[in-house]
């Protein structure tokens, strides 16, 4: 018995060397491509007036009532982004209807119409209250829808119009819910893949398709600090808007993009506020 953990402890200081160095290069290749991958210029390949795909993650409660306070701040021009996909987590009923009732008021004016815009629910990252210990196998089960989101191929998915090249969507928005980190995740590691497999192929000189965009909006509450998501996704988003000034000009690490102060984007508009009031 003695042997067996002697070999065993020997053979781990062997391997410790090994890892420790397999470990360190890849938190360096993680650390500079996320640090190129932040700062290299958006390829200017789209043509004038071509159409936008929009995927807009929402969130349960607060989540997703800033966000249709922004859309409508902005406000949101359908002959722009002409097709939106709603990203809901499962059992998110509020989202969901909140989704379908600003296509239908807001955008179409009291027109019923699901040609340009499509709900998909997905599994949840985390439910309120799930132990820590399953935590990350329903994480990865959200993570891995999010990749067949991204790719058209998620189950009962419906294909875009003939119009857009590619079943990626152009822009994602996410403005603080979970599985909003798991899908900005998704979109990395696929333009990643699809960086290497261009430099593979000899084609990295050749202009890239602007896809997979993500912008991160740090939820009017945050004054003083980031939320946990938004300290998580300030590596990985391409563009991270606050809504404090107290709170612009952070960046995840020397060399990164910084936050940028957007200024109030989800008060109320006056219809709103008369609503709120009314109930």
């Amino acid at each position: 018995m003695a042997s067996t953990l002697w070999l065993l402890w020997k053979l781990f200081w062997q391997l410790l060397g090994p890892l420790t160095t397999i470990a360190v290069l890849a938190i360096l290749i993680i650390v500079v491509s996320l640090t190129y991958s932040q700062n290299a210029p958006i390829p200017q390949v789209r043509r004038k007036n071509q159409p936008v795909h929009l995927l807009l993650v929402l969130g349960s409660g607060g989540h997703t009532t800033e966000m249709f306070y922004m859309l409508k701040n902005i406000p949101l021009d359908p002959t722009h982004y002409t097709y939106r996909t709603y990203v809901v987590s499962s059992g998110d009923n509020f989202s969901a209807g909140k989704a379908r009732e600003f296509e239908t008021d807001f955008l179409k004016k009291g027109k019923d119409s699901s040609d340009d815009y499509t709900i998909i629910t997905i599994p949840r990252a985390r439910r309120v209250h799930q132990s820590y210990w399953t935590t990350p196998f329903s994480t990865i089960r959200c993570l891995w829808a999010c990749f067949d989101v991204l790719s058209g191929r998620y189950p009962g998915q419906k294909p875009l119009p003939l119009k857009y090249s590619s079943p990626q969507p152009d822009l994602i928005l996410t403005n603080g819910p979970a599985v909003g980190l798991c899908i900005v995740i998704a979109a990395k590691v696929i333009r990643f893949c699809e960086f290497i497999s261009r430099w593979m192929s000899g084609r990295s000189s050749t202009p890239a398709v602007s896809r997979l965009r993500t912008m991160f909006v740090e939820s009017w509450a945050r004054v003083n600090g980031l939320s946990t998501t938004g300290v998580l996704l300030l590596p990985l988003a391409d563009v991270f808007l606050v809504q404090w000034r107290s709170l612009a000009g952070r960046q995840a690490w020397p060399g990164m993009k910084k936050t940028q102060y957007a200024g109030w984007v989800v008060l109320p508009s006056p219809g709103d506020k008369q609503r709120i009031k009314d109930t």
